[in-house]
């Protein structure tokens, strides 16, 4: 009995001078998560990229394909796109390609000159950013090679769709282990986005294997554009230019369910986009002029790579 009464009175005593310290002294617990890496204008880049890209993907990819049908030839895809409704050189140019690079590569830039405390985790979240940045680097400048007739024979056939899937492959794991420390609704961005981008790769492995299915082609622009609109959306709520304070509760499961929402009715708007881009071309070539006239058995094969 003395013995337990002897601990007693050693733990009232450690508890009273527990309460006898002044907190004030002792330094601020962590309780904030890290706020969003990167810049708006790097956000902005991206999304104004990846929606022109993919936008540009749906509508050439289509061109193609109702080019063949009047030519009576059977359509080919290619990652890569021609201006093939041009003529001289400029058939030839690469722009898709020279846009996916000097996109990426702006975006490279502008964070590279954005200034983060080393060590911090906006330090690792910025070199998510640029990883993602090399990757559509690389990818479009594979893209600029094939389209290239000498360069062509140096590359591998096959090497653009491998390049521009392992782009979308490291694009979904960076953004699926980017969400550390993040608030819900920030996590539900990135995973939205993560899913847009392994959709990407998905069709871009389907369109690699089926090569004359036009709407594989059209389903990765579709994906790209929807990355470009809902990067843009990322980046007004993590950010909310013009206003100090966020737009909604960051923790809020209410807002979450918004978020999610949200990201559906920009499936929608990049669906009818595609479908009324589909309906152009449809119109275009069902005027008198454009009749089928045989010309070749294939078309595209030699964009291929």
């Amino acid at each position: 009995m003395e013995h337990h009464h002897a601990h007693s009175h050693d733990f009232h005593s450690v508890a009273v001078d527990a309460s006898s310290l002044n907190y004030s002294e002792l330094p601020p617990l962590n309780t904030t998560t890290q706020g969003p890496p990167g810049t708006i204008l790097g956000h902005v880049i991206a999304s104004v990229s990846w929606f022109t890209i993919g936008f540009l993907y749906v509508a050439l990819a289509l061109q193609r394909h109702y080019t063949c049908r009047q030519r009576g030839a059977k359509y080919v895809s290619s990652v890569e796109f021609p201006l093939e409704f041009l003529s001289g050189r400029l058939a030839n140019l690469p722009l898709v390609a020279l846009i996916k690079t000097l996109g990426a590569t702006t975006f490279l830039v502008s964070a590279l000159l954005d200034e983060f405390e080393p060590g911090s985790m906006e330090e690792a979240g910025q070199w998510q950013h640029d990883l993602m940045s090399i990757a559509f680097i690389v990818s479009g400048g594979i893209d600029i090679l094939i389209s290239c007739t000498r360069a062509r024979r140096l590359i591998p056939d096959g090497a653009d769709y491998l390049a521009f899937f392992a782009t979308f492959f490291i694009e979904t794991q960076q953004l699926v282990i980017h969400l550390d420390t993040r608030d819900p609704v920030d996590v539900r961005l990135h995973q939205l986005m993560a899913i847009t981008a392994a959709a990407g790769g998905v069709s871009l492995v389907g369109e690699a294997v089926f090569r004359r299915h036009v709407m594989l082609a059209v389903i990765r622009g579709f994906s790209i554009m929807l990355q470009g609109t809902w990067v843009m959306n990322l980046m007004v709520v993590l950010y909310h230019p013009g206003r100090e304070e966020p737009f909604w509760n960051p923790s809020s499961h209410a807002s979450v369910t918004l978020v999610s929402l949200m990201f559906a009715w920009h499936v929608i708007f990049n669906a009818v986009l595609a479908l009324a881009t589909n309906l152009f071309f449809v119109w275009f070539y069902s005027r008198p002029q454009y009749k089928v006239v045989p010309h070749s058995d294939t078309c595209g094969e030699q964009a291929g790579g």
